[in-house]
């Protein structure tokens, strides 16, 4: 059961993540904050005292939501390669849904305590433990070829990367079909990618 106390961050972490996503991180302040809740600063600083506890809060809740998201989707399905189609998926839908506050977050990498270059490497463990066992597994079954679970993940999850940079370096907001595009791209790597790994034999 929630208490008072988590209901309260939590409306403070949804609000916050709107002003972020809408009018971008450096220029949303703890008042705007506050005024969307009703509530006074005073209030609000009861639950984060300072705008860089309330970004952490944020990054760490959307990176809760997306690997809870991701590991429910990927101990649902039955093979590999399905594995990581619904990786690809689930990291589209959040960078779409959230690619302003991503935008404006790569700003605040020189963050004097560096916890934004700390949390990046956190997501990317995150998504490395999930991602490891699943080829170990796919190798275990005959389904891939042997292999090295832990540098193919990453080297897999840097491919990924590569393509949310390449929209993200743009700048402006992608539309619908930007989003397509790379959705339709990082689809064809997987197939690339896991017909390399595949064994001759496997069907599913």
């Amino acid at each position: 059961m929630k208490t008072e106390i988590t209901v309260k961050q939590e409306q403070i972490l949804e609000a916050a993540i709107r002003r972020f996503s809408h009018f971008g991180i450096a220029k949303t302040n703890l008042t705007e904050i506050a005024d969307d809740l009703a509530i006074t600063k005073q209030a609000l600083s009861y639950y984060y005292p300072d705008k860089q506890s309330l970004i952490l809060a944020v990054e760490e809740k959307l990176t809760t939501d997306y690997i809870n998201k991701l590991k429910e989707e990927i101990q649902a399905v039955g093979s590999v390669e399905k594995g990581l189609i619904k990786l690809t998926e689930v990291k589209t839908n959040f960078f779409e849904k959230y690619f302003m506050l991503a935008l404006q977050a790569d700003h605040l990498e020189n963050m004097p305590d560096g916890s934004l270059r700390s949390w990046k490497e956190e997501l990317k463990n995150k998504e490395l433990g999930l991602l490891i066992p699943l080829f170990e597994k796919g190798a275990t079954d005959g389904e891939l070829k042997p292999l090295d679970a832990a540098k193919t993940a990453d080297i897999f999850l840097d491919t990924l990367y590569a393509f949310s940079r390449c929209i993200k370096d743009k700048g402006a907001l992608p539309d619908v079909a930007a989003f397509k595009d790379i959705s339709t791209k990082q689809r064809e790597v997987i197939r690339l990618f896991y017909k390399g790994l595949k064994t001759e034999t496997w069907e599913n």
